[in-house]
């Protein structure tokens, strides 16, 4: 079975963690950008969240999608799963590139600041929902035993196949809805 590189996965596995930090420490109130310390430390981490996203990008963008599958992966589902790190990537630079906006925005005391914060409040949503569509994605997977688990996750191997009457039920939803999307894309 291939695999993800283990630079790839400390690659995807730090990035998660760092991603963590910035939700839980993130600024609650504008207003606490008025301590200097503070505004240089959210500008720092801005700036070398924005860098890795980057250099994560340009490591992994030539990786292959759904490594580990143990069949044939449609090509509507290839589709789809590029798609999704592809937005998943634009989201993660809008975080850090509107999060510098506000800040420089805030420093120079300029109007326009709160549509900053509207477009980085929404990049933070729509990161949780990408994000959160996912990892439930790779439940899927690990559920209907396509291998690509364990091609990128470090623990809790996928051993097996699970069947059931929902299971399969979703599986012939999903299969219906490539057929679809392939025929309108022609893939």
């Amino acid at each position: 079975m291939m695999s993800h590189s283990k630079i790839s996965k400390i690659i995807h596995w730090t990035f998660t963690l760092l991603y963590s930090y910035g939700i839980f420490k993130q600024v609650d109130d504008l207003s606490e950008l008025e301590d200097p310390s503070l505004l240089n430390l959210e500008i720092t981490f801005a700036i070398i969240f924005l860098i890795i996203v980057l250099i994560r990008y340009f490591f992994m963008k030539d990786a292959p999608t759904l490594l580990g599958a143990t069949k044939e992966v449609r090509p509507g589902h290839l589709f789809l799963a590029k798609a999704m790190h592809r937005l998943i990537y634009s989201v993660l630079i809008m975080l850090p590139t509107t999060g510098l906006l506000i800040a420089a925005l805030f420093n120079l005391g300029i109007g326009g600041i709160d549509f900053a914060v509207a477009l980085h409040e929404f990049s933070a949503l729509l990161s949780y929902v990408l994000i959160a569509m996912h990892i439930g994605a790779a439940f899927y997977s690990k559920l209907k035993g396509e291998g690509v688990w364990n091609g990128m996750v470090p623990v809790w191997k996928e051993t097996k196949k699970y069947d059931s009457e929902l299971l399969t039920k979703i599986k012939n939803i999903e299969n219906r809805a490539y057929d679809k999307l392939e025929q309108i894309l022609k893939i």
